[in-house]
């Protein structure tokens, strides 16, 4: 036991230090990406989508003081002769999206994922993502100190909040994997992390049982959620552990629903295993993280003026002859169904993008997993509730953010059109506010071309 504890306190130091060395890689000069800062705004002649009621409110106006959403109104309420107005007209307001599967790394064909502190926070926010949970890294203590850089103001981007390293067990297949073998080793790990900062903890395709109830143990000891991305592991046996959270929903249950990732699945709501799942995961309270997408996401030529010159050259030969990692359109999509009988049957979906490699970008990723889960079935309000206040109520931050409601944080999108009835409009992003800071999103997004794959 005294040789564990020395290695995470070796540990510790190491990555004090080494996160240390590279602070000057993620610090970064600000272009005037800020075009509102004052501290009382008022928006004027606005659309607000109510997620709480399911509504649209038109003909309101929002007051802003401070960071906060301090009132709600009936425009051409006389306001302070100080305040900033903005005619929204023709615009409509969102809340700041909450997406909870997201990377701050980017796998651009080396060896190991690359750490994107420049590109990635900015299209994020520059999409109106303006919470995020991280799903996992490489070197959390990268994500960790972005984070700290960003909530200091040094650093423009979201909210984040940070998962561990993926725990895994040695026989898993990635360098950056963080090991653990049994239940002392879990406990011990998720401490570690906690300790750190991470407020969640994700365990990976070949978790050992033990190990996975060391991590729940501990976590759940601090009050913090386990999640996972499972493949050995059956959902089954996870959630009987207590499991929080279960990564790209029901494709992490390949093993309850004999799925091969190579081949062609057929799935079908109605079978006695699905059924089976699905009642246990709504009695254990699980909550499945979507994370959708459709072939052309990643034959999208607008995004290769993001990439660097290297990875659009590595990207486009995808887009010739993709790789046999690149997940299958066809069997994403029976993942739909499952999960519309899933929430049907109780349980609770929230919606992430995944957008670490292949050419899908941040941000932009988080609207295309939108615009899947419309075309499957859902309306667009409906999945404008998932992707606020659902995501804001699973990381228990509700009564702070996820709804445009007097007292809470002013983390806002305005979007040209409508995309409470169509919404592709969740596409159009003008203005972005965090925490009553309005961000120009043109500049957002023009300061991160040509840098995704370096950094």
């Amino acid at each position: 036991m005294g040789t564990t504890t020395s290695f995470f306190s070796k540990l510790g130091l190491f990555l004090f230090l080494f996160s240390g060395n590279h602070h000057s890689g993620y610090t970064q000069p600000k272009p005037k990406f800020v075009i509102y800062n004052q501290s009382e705004i008022v928006l004027e002649n606005a659309r607000i989508v109510d997620v709480v009621k399911g509504t649209v409110l038109s003909g309101l106006s929002v007051q802003i003081s401070n960071g906060k959403i301090s009132g709600i109104g009936k425009t051409g309420t006389k306001v302070s002769k100080n305040a900033q107005v903005i005619d929204l007209e023709g615009k409509t307001i969102l809340p700041g999206l909450v997406m909870l599967h997201e990377h701050m790394n980017y796998n651009n064909g080396a060896a190991v994922w690359n750490f994107h502190p420049v590109s990635f926070p900015k299209l994020f926010l520059a999409a109106g993502v303006t919470t995020l949970r991280t799903a996992g890294a490489e070197n959390p203590m990268y994500d960790l100190n972005l984070k700290r850089q960003i909530d200091k103001g040094i650093v423009v981007g979201p909210r984040i909040f940070v998962t561990g390293p993926m725990f895994n067990d040695a026989s898993g297949g990635f360098l950056g994997d963080f090991i653990i073998s049994n239940y002392e080793e879990g406990r011990k790990a998720t401490a570690f992390w906690a300790d750190q900062g991470c407020t969640s903890f994700k365990v990976y395709t070949d978790i050992s049982r033990e190990a996975l109830r060391g991590v729940i143990d501990e976590a759940h000891t601090r009050d913090l959620m386990v999640t996972g991305h499972l493949g050995k592991m059956s959902c089954t046996e996870a959630a009987k552990l207590g499991i929080d959270n279960i990564e790209h929903s029901f494709g992490s249950c390949s093993s309850d629903l004999k799925l091969l990732w190579d081949s062609t699945w057929n799935v079908d709501p109605e079978q006695k295993e699905v059924k089976d799942l699905i009642s246990l995961l709504v009695a254990k309270n699980v909550v499945l993280t979507a994370t959708p997408f459709s072939d052309s996401d990643y034959k999208n030529p607008v995004l290769l003026e993001y990439l660097s010159v290297d990875e659009r050259k590595r990207v486009e030969g995808y887009l010739k002859d993709p790789p046999p990692f690149i997940p299958k359109e066809i069997n994403d999509k029976q993942l739909r169904p499952l999960e519309k009988q899933f929430i049907k049957s109780g349980g609770k979906v929230v919606l992430g993008a995944d957008a670490a490699d292949a050419g899908l970008l941040p941000g932009f990723q988080n609207h295309h997993a939108m615009i899947s889960m419309v075309k499957a079935g859902w309306s667009p309000m409906e999945i404008i509730k998932m992707a606020t206040i659902d995501g804001a109520t699973f990381l228990k931050i509700e009564k702070e953010l996820g709804s445009i409601e007097v007292g809470k944080a002013a983390d806002m999108l305005i979007v040209s059109g409508k995309p409470d009835q169509k919404i592709e409009d969740i596409q159009n992003v003008v203005l972005v506010f965090r925490n009553g800071i309005g961000y120009d999103s043109k500049s957002l997004r023009e300061h991160s071309k040509g840098l995704v794959g370096r950094h």
